[in-house]
């Protein structure tokens, strides 16, 4: 099975709802990304980086904010076109396209961020994907990937969500591949990367932001540096392997 798009509509919107009008909970879920990235891989001032299933664009935007050059692409043309409408500068810019499809030239990019996309592909497809970033990549590039930690509360939360259909379907309907630890680590590996970090967030702090919102972002920070990876979001940071010198 090859999948060219989800099979359950979203919103070209989404994620720029979820994070400045959903509730707090969900607000601190899609913020812990951006506190993952500047804490773990911020792009460098100059650097050219990808966002791959940019969705509505809120990480291309947030990339752009270190004076990066962003290429957003995704696959949905309502997302693109939002974004494109809201974000579009002269350092970030959007394209439709399908992520495991090169979207540029070998060695072209220093960075690429994947966020929560690889459990939307069937595992050869994900490896299919993994083996394009490396092409995309200059020696030494990095990427930096998240995904749902199926080794955490996530099972539960996922379970709750469909069954209350808080969310467009997820299991089984967006999410066909399900991750843990070992098995992304084992994929970026066969995939030619080596993992340099694997941690994980949205543990506790999520649900501690309708208490209060500013100890819900500096524990989310601090979840990234606990030993194991016990949130519900697992959050990688892969290097890439020069195969001629494995």
């Amino acid at each position: 099975m090859v999948r060219k798009g989800d099979t359950v509509k979203i919103a070209g919107d989404y994620q720029y709802k979820a994070l400045v009008e959903g509730n707090a909970v969900q607000r601190m879920w899609h913020l812990s990304k951006q506190l993952a990235i500047e804490a773990l891989m911020p792009p460098q001032k100059g650097d050219k980086v990808v966002d791959v299933g940019c969705g509505s664009g809120v990480i291309s935007s947030f990339l752009g904010t270190f004076g990066a050059e962003v290429l957003g692409v995704d696959g949905n043309p309502d997302a693109i076109q939002f974004a494109h409408h809201r974000y579009a500068n002269d350092h970030v810019n959007f394209l439709l396209g399908l992520v495991d499809e090169s979207f540029g030239e070998s060695g072209s990019f220093d960075k690429i961020y994947c966020l929560e996309v690889i459990e939307h592909l069937p595992l050869d497809q994900g490896r299919k994907m993994l083996s394009v970033f490396h092409n995309l990549l200059v020696p030494g590039g990095k990427v930096f990937l998240t995904t749902p930690n199926y080794r955490s509360a996530w099972i539960v939360i996922e379970w709750l969500m469909d069954k209350l259909h808080l969310a467009p379907p997820l299991k089984e309907h967006q999410h066909v591949e399900w991750y843990h630890k070992k098995k992304l680590a084992k994929l970026a590996e066969e995939s030619g990367f080596k993992v340099e970090k694997m941690r994980s967030n949205c543990f506790f702090s999520p649900w501690v932001a309708p208490l209060s919102w500013n100890f819900a972002k500096r524990l989310a920070c601090s979840e990234l540096n606990l030993a194991g990876c016990w949130g519900s979001v697992l959050v990688a940071v892969l290097s890439k392997r020069d195969h001629e010198h494995e």
